[in-house]
């Protein structure tokens, strides 16, 4: 309602004047702005309201006139006083996103409250999300609630998923999952792809409402069909797993793939996996590559770790030990422990770089310490060779039972070997220890 001419004509104006305007009014009709402009502009200027707001509308939008956001807020401004509600609406518009003036979020606040004191439901809503978000005024929840249900009632759909979060999450309201999916179920009934998005959620978390992957598998579908990128990726993981109905590596692909395509990293590493394994599709590790390479750009660190280790082995690109070890640098400083024992082992072994023991016990360490156990392992290798570090027998061996302990078979063979060298009491001091360590990781330090 806010975009057309609004063509008010006061009693006082008199015949020649509800004349002229009309002349004007078929001038628009007929594609003549410019005239119309003309026509207009002397009965604004003589104080009619109508022609007033139909002068702002056009500088406004630019229509036969060249755009001007501060006229447009000049001539709005006499409609607006006198309660015109689009005026009122419009005015706010330009002072909220700062359009072609300074942005005044005092005086949005203040002409968003007058058109929504007149039932305007999308100033409702602008009203609810200031309070909300605190432009212009205190953040204040109970407000942006009491604007949001106001709007809400009269059917506007974002309000509608508005109110419907305020209750999911408790906030300006007592935390009601019966309510949030009332409002979710109105919004979405006017194909809302965020509320059937939530009411998914709900259902695939067990939220409000006993755990259903059918249903969820179908609001995610509804949702995802519009190109909700979180919808899309859900959805896939559903398929990909099996969840609410028989694995579907065909349709994992085809909503990965939806997903990946407007930048969501979980699926762009996914879709990555899938064709690296050839799931759902022919393996092929160039495209995997493609898709490690969009994740890892991005800051991934799953996907850099996997473009590392692509670099690394030469599958799906020729082997390159340089770019292998800038990946696994960027994985690995972010904390993945993989890239972490990757890295320590091409210091180790000085494959593409120079030889460095002192850092690949680094690397080894921050990977051992987050639970990777052939990092482990390989910690154990270094102390006990006396490589990065001073020899240490003690140190060696409680790698060594860590890394058992957590399942590397390799551990328990040089745990074992170790063992032939050590006094008694050193074993049982590096059997000390692993036990604290152990404990401590595995309580979640």
């Amino acid at each position: 309602m806010h975009s057309l001419l609004l063509l008010i004509l006061l009693a006082a104006s008199g015949v020649s004047s509800a004349n002229e305007f009309n002349r004007g009014f078929a001038a628009y009709t007929d594609g003549d702005f410019s005239a119309a402009f003309t026509i207009w502009l002397p009965l604004a200027e003589g104080g009619d309201l109508g022609a007033m707001y139909n002068i702002a509308l056009m500088y406004d939008q630019g229509v036969g006139v060249e755009q001007d956001k501060q006229l447009a807020v000049r001539w709005y401004l006499n409609p607006a006083e006198h309660g015109d509600v689009s005026a009122q609406f419009n005015l706010a518009s330009i002072y909220d996103y700062g359009d072609g003036v300074d942005e005044d979020n005092l005086e949005a606040v203040r002409w968003y409250t007058a058109a929504a004191r007149q039932a305007d439901e999308q100033a409702q809503f602008n009203l609810g999300v200031m309070y909300g978000s605190g432009e212009g005024v205190d953040v204040d929840y109970e407000a942006a609630v009491r604007w949001y249900r106001l709007s809400a009632d009269l059917g506007h759909v974002a309000a509608q998923y508005n109110l419907g979060y305020m209750y999911d999450v408790g906030r300006g309201v007592k935390e009601d999952k019966s309510l949030a999916l009332f409002w979710y179920l109105r919004a979405a009934k006017q194909n809302d792809s965020d509320a059937q998005y939530a009411i998914a959620l709900m259902h695939d978390e067990g939220a409000g409402v006993p755990v259903d992957d059918v249903a969820a598998m179908s609001w995610y579908e509804l949702s995802a069909s519009q190109g909700h990128i979180k919808a899309q990726f859900n959805l896939a993981i559903m398929y990909d797993m099996g969840e609410g109905l028989a694995e579907d590596n065909l349709s994992a692909v085809k909503w990965y793939s939806a997903a990946a395509e407007q930048g969501h990293l979980g699926a762009q590493v996914n879709l990555g996996i899938m064709y690296e394994n050839g799931e759902g599709v022919d393996k092929d590790l160039v495209e995997a590559m493609r898709w490690y390479r969009l994740a890892a750009d991005q800051g991934s660190a799953e996907a850099q770790y996997a473009v590392a280790l692509l670099f690394d082995t030469g599958e799906g690109v020729a082997e390159d030990n340089v770019a292998a070890i800038a990946w696994y640098t960027l994985a690995a400083e972010q904390g993945d422990a993989d890239a972490q024992n990757n890295l320590g082992a091409m210091f180790d072994a000085g494959e593409g770089i120079a030889e460095n023991d002192v850092t690949a016990l680094h690397w080894y360490s921050l990977a051992a310490n987050s639970g990777n156990a052939i990092a482990q392992n390989n910690l154990g290798a270094l102390y006990l060779a006396g490589d990065g570090a001073a020899e240490d027998k003690v140190q060696a061996h409680k790698w060594f039972l860590i890394a058992e302990e957590l399942g590397n078979e390799i551990g328990k063979k040089n745990r074992l070997a170790s063992a032939r060298l050590m006094a008694v009491a050193e074993i049982t001091e590096a059997k000390r220890q692993a036990r604290e360590w152990l404990t401590e990781f595995k309580s979640g330090r």
